[in-house]
């Protein structure tokens, strides 16, 4: 049996997709464990795009820079 191969990385724009077809599932489900379980999935994984969103928005050596520092020569 062969497995579903899982992506290694995922784009912030992939996993706000993913938590819309996860809402999506949601909508589907009678009041109960898997909906909640569904929804608060939908959550985390939109949390964890804005998380990323920040991340590229701010940079590696963002800190550094706002810290005054410069990146010449390191």
């Amino acid at each position: 049996m062969r497995t579903k191969e899982t992506p290694i990385y995922l784009s912030a724009d992939q996993l706000e997709e993913r938590a819309v077809a996860r809402i999506k599932q949601a909508e589907q489900l009678p009041p109960g464990e898997a909906r909640q379980h569904a929804l608060k999935n939908a959550a985390q994984l939109r949390s964890y795009a804005a998380m990323k969103r920040m991340l590229v928005r701010s940079g590696p050596n963002a800190a550094t820079k706002a810290n005054g520092a410069s990146d010449v020569g390191n």
